[in-house]
């Protein structure tokens, strides 16, 4: 008590003259005080402190110091130390921020009388923890040099459900994994990925962070996921799920991405209410590179609009074509699919398919090419299944092809690939392009530009092949002794 008291009046001295922020411990969870904003601290009958809001209990207090390092309101610092892990609320959160820590499993529910946007930073190290929140106010996540595995579940669960800005602290590296020690009953993984967020978030920073998910998706969010201009490095290294599995939209303006996943590469749903850029997927810079091996896998899919206006893509996709009992089809794997539209009108684009059957670009609607640099590979076999068949396309719509700019090289499987595959127009309206495959494919009379045709050429990968004016160089990748040839331009 007399250690209590004695503190009370050593902080009342010394407010004036200097920033004092007094802390008050409870087991794992401090609540620093701002001394200038403490206003009458009562103490009564021995047992509680009453300070600002808050009134704390006595018994279940460890510890009461005063130092003169400052902690700005609205904030909650989580660091990480092994098997355990200590968390850090600011003064004017007190009443509105609860914390649970067990081990260095750390639970955090925000009142919904909160009005303003809460900053919680993350760090440190531990194999066996993980961060949870719930909430209802916009908020920011910084990880701040985090390294966090979850043996049993996702490393970080937001359950916000409204804006998440998440932050990578410039010149920090991070890094998340989770796992699953315990199954329910009915077999389920019990959680969606690494890193999930229920709500939709806005990603800046420099620094990197590296994303495994052992059980199902690397990243999983339930809104939309837009990744800012100058954002920093960001590494799927493994996922047995998709590396990103993003509701409503992605939209990618900078950073450098590297996915490495056994299911799609980046898969944006659909959400079932009338929301904007609903299924629409988006990359304005930044520079992206996909590989998937998965059976059906694609690098890239969306179920809306894909549009590229910017920024360096490469998409590897190896697995092989599945047949789906269920709908009398052949889906086949491919390295970038979208159930919309795919409009590319900038930067530039390489796209490899490998598998069996596999598509380079697989739109089911209309594919629009206004500019940029694409290049797209299929090297597989025809994928069999009884009386069906799936073909190694390299580009492939069930409407029209639409090629008016840019420079387009397409590059399709030489057992039975087309480069241009359409039952409706293929228009050559500007483009530089050189589509080669083992069938051949035709420009529509209602092109702007002709287009020209070759049999029977010997294409081997790492050559240069030019046609009236047009060349470009093979991809090593890719042969076919007996190529079919088409190539246009805007001076044709």
């Amino acid at each position: 008590m007399r250690l209590l008291l004695f503190i009370l009046a050593t902080l009342a001295i010394h407010t004036q003259a200097t920033a004092q922020t007094m802390r008050i411990q409870m087991g794992q969870v401090t609540y620093a005080i701002d001394a200038s904003k403490a206003g009458e601290m009562t103490y009564q009958d021995g047992t509680t402190l009453s300070v600002g809001y808050k009134k704390y209990n006595l018994n279940e207090v460890t510890a009461i110091t005063v130092d003169d390092v400052a902690v700005a309101d609205n904030t909650v610092g989580v660091t990480y130390n092994g098997a355990t892990a200590n968390v850090t609320i600011s003064g004017n959160l007190a009443h509105l921020v609860a914390a649970r820590v067990n081990g260095s499993h750390v639970t955090i529910l925000a009142d919904e009388a909160i009005d303003s946007e809460v900053t919680y930073t993350l760090s440190g190290h531990s194999d066996n923890g993980s961060f949870y929140m719930d909430g209802d106010y916009a908020m920011t996540l910084v990880l701040n040099g985090l390294t966090l595995a979850n043996p049993d579940s996702a490393a970080i669960n937001i359950q916000d459900g409204k804006l998440i800005t998440v932050r990578l602290a410039d010149g920090t590296s991070n890094r998340l994994s989770d796992g699953l020690t315990t199954v329910a009953d009915d077999g389920s993984d019990g959680h969606k990925a690494a890193f999930y967020v229920d709500g939709h978030t806005t990603w800046s920073g420099t620094g990197s962070l590296t994303l495994h998910g052992n059980v199902k998706h690397a990243y999983d969010s339930d809104e939309y996921t837009l990744f800012e201009a100058g954002l920093g490095t960001i590494i799927v290294e493994g996922a047995a799920g998709d590396g990103f599995h993003i509701s409503q939209y992605f939209k990618m303006q900078g950073g450098t991405v590297s996915i490495t996943s056994a299911g799609d590469g980046i898969d944006v749903e659909m959400k079932k209410s009338d929301k904007t850029d609903n299924g629409k997927l988006t990359i304005e810079g930044g520079t992206l590179t996909v590989t998937t091996s998965g059976n059906a896998t694609k690098a890239l899919k969306c179920d809306g609009d894909m549009l590229v206006t910017g920024g360096t893509t490469t998409a590897t996709t190896t697995g092989t074509a599945v047949y789906e009992a269920s709908e009398n089809d052949i889906s086949s794997n491919a390295a970038a699919k979208c159930d919309g539209a795919f409009v590319m009108s900038g930067g530039a684009m390489s796209l490899t398919s490998t598998g069996a059957g596999g598509k380079g670009l697989n739109a089911t609607g209309a594919i629009n090419i206004t500019g940029g640099d694409l290049t797209v590979v299929t090297t597989g076999a025809v994928y069999e299944n009884g009386s069906l068949d799936s073909k190694p396309q390299a580009i492939k719509s069930d409407t029209n092809i639409t090629l008016a700019g840019g420079n387009i090289l397409s590059c399709a499987s030489a057992d039975s690939g087309t480069a241009f595959k359409t039952d409706f127009l293929l228009l050559t309206n500007g483009a530089t392009l050189m589509g080669i495959g083992g069938k051949a494919c035709t420009g529509s009379t209602s092109s702007t530009h002709s287009s020209k045709k070759y049999k029977d050429v010997n294409v081997q990968g790492g050559s240069t092949l030019s046609y009236d004016g047009v060349s470009f160089t093979i991809p090593a990748i890719y042969s076919n002794s007996s190529a079919k040839v088409i190539v246009s331009s805007p001076s044709m």
